[in-house]
């Protein structure tokens, strides 16, 4: 007796582990996607938009802080610049909550954690200063699903 009720103990704990795997594996079956990219057409320009999901910017941790004015100079914290492929600059906006657009920027210089631009977004735009990899990434479609 001892020996069936043994084995009937092993039998199930080791199904735990595969319903378990079984979720996780539907889960990804399903698609799920933390962001999405779509083409915005702005005149005869044409630019991506990352759009990411709740649940998505909250994995990446992004988040955001305000371009601003000093002494004549736009300033965007230097976390929120990025370069291209081509050695282009420039930073995320966030016309709105969980929306992102990327927008090159020339910079003057670096002091410190401060880029001072020549060009870019206006003072008062929300950019991008945690998780800007990981926006650029999922423009490129780069690294999967978190």
């Amino acid at each position: 007796m001892n020996r069936l009720l043994t084995t009937g103990v092993v039998l199930a704990v080791a199904g735990l582990p595969l319903s378990a795997c079984k979720e996780v594996e539907t889960q990804t079956a399903t698609g799920y996607t933390p962001s999405h990219v779509e083409e915005v057409k702005e005149g005869s320009k044409a630019f991506p938009r990352v759009t990411f999901t709740a649940e998505g910017a909250k994995r990446t941790g992004v988040d955001g802080t305000k371009v601003r004015r000093d002494g004549g100079r736009t300033v965007v914290p230097y976390q929120s610049l990025i370069y291209d492929a081509e050695g282009k600059t420039f930073v995320y906006t966030s016309p709105k909550p969980l929306h992102f657009l990327r927008a090159e920027v020339k910079v003057d210089r670096i002091d410190g954690s401060r880029v001072l631009l020549t060009r870019g977004p206006s003072a008062g735009t929300t950019v991008v200063t945690t998780g800007t990899a990981e926006v650029y990434g999922a423009e490129l479609d780069i690294g999967g699903s978190h």
